[in-house]
């Protein structure tokens, strides 16, 4: 079994029988690259050593091992390609050096086993869909290095219960944590910006709300479907809401706490009434406050 390409220092698909492949492989020192579908679809595999020289794993490097459990990553990584560890549903945890920069699209879809995650503290972008469908995850930290989580990044994690995003991140993008049906805390970064369409949408758990003051704008039913949703604070920064049905579907929504004053949340709404249409085919009409009252007209 040839392990090493010497002139490019990378280990490359097709090297490898799947049936040579041991259930523990740890790769040789000097290897700085994984290259693209190394080890893809090798069910023999259920641990993984990567040594001190890698800098990178390429696209669907280890993708559909359906029997790897454990890798061992060391600090000096920087980069894992677009779908590198998607569908292995046996890995259980994933603990990224603080030398990690950047995680691809769909890197680790569809692990349905993972639970247990740590983000480096250098992290600073995670490509769409990163951590869809990982059904046991259960909490996720995004360190204050992180600027960017793409689209659907957490979209499905149906066990998903908190996360505290960086402080860095001006946007909650389409779809984040659409499904994540058992999310009930979140902390919303303070300068916070823009909400995007179907970011919350079916969190089913979520109660309550306070909305970051920095916050402008609200996209298609960011919170539709949030059955659970009672009360929300909205800051009177907002200045666009780009449906007036963003609150579809939240039964349960009985109160906005509302940043400015009734001229303010006229200008708002166009001169609309916000309802809520419920999963029943009731319309709700909830109570709002206006927080800022001294200028009330």
């Amino acid at each position: 079994m040839k392990e090493l390409e010497n002139l490019s220092s990378v280990i490359y698909a097709g090297q490898y029988e799947n049936e040579t492949v041991p259930s523990v492989f740890r790769v040789e020192d000097g290897v700085e690259e994984i290259a693209e579908n190394a080890f893809r679809g090798f069910s023999s595999l259920k641990k993984v050593i990567l040594p001190p020289s890698l800098r990178r794993i390429s696209a669907a490097a280890f993708a559909d091992c359906q029997n790897l459990s454990e890798v061992v990553i060391p600090f000096g990584l920087s980069e894992i390609g677009d779908e590198a560890f998607s569908a292995c549903p046996s890995l259980t945890g994933i603990r990224l050096p603080d030398s990690v920069t950047h995680i691809g699209e769909g890197c680790f879809e569809g692990c349905a086993s993972l639970s247990s995650l740590k983000l480096s503290e250098s992290l600073c972008t995670v490509g769409a869909g990163a951590f869809s469908f990982c059904f046991n995850l259960r909490s996720v930290e995004i360190p204050d290095s992180c600027y960017s989580v793409e689209f659907n990044a957490f979209s499905g994690c149906f066990s998903l219960e908190s996360v505290k995003l960086s402080k860095n991140m001006q946007s909650v993008e389409e779809s984040l944590f659409e499904g994540c049906r058992s999310l009930y805390a979140i902390d919303l970064p303070a300068g916070l910006v823009r909400i995007g369409r179907r970011a919350f949408r079916g969190c089913l758990s979520l109660k309550s709300l306070i909305l970051p003051v920095s916050l402008l704008e609200i996209g298609l039913d960011a919170f539709a479907d949030c059955k659970a949703l009672r009360r929300l604070a909205l800051p009177k920064g907002v200045t666009e809401l780009e449906d007036l049905e963003v609150f579809g579907g939240c039964d349960s929504l009985t109160e906005i706490s509302y940043g400015g004053n009734a001229e303010g949340w006229e200008r708002l709404l166009r001169g609309k009434t916000l309802t809520v249409p419920t999963s029943g085919g009731d319309i709700l009409t909830p109570k709002i406050y206006f927080l800022d009252v001294k200028n009330e007209i």
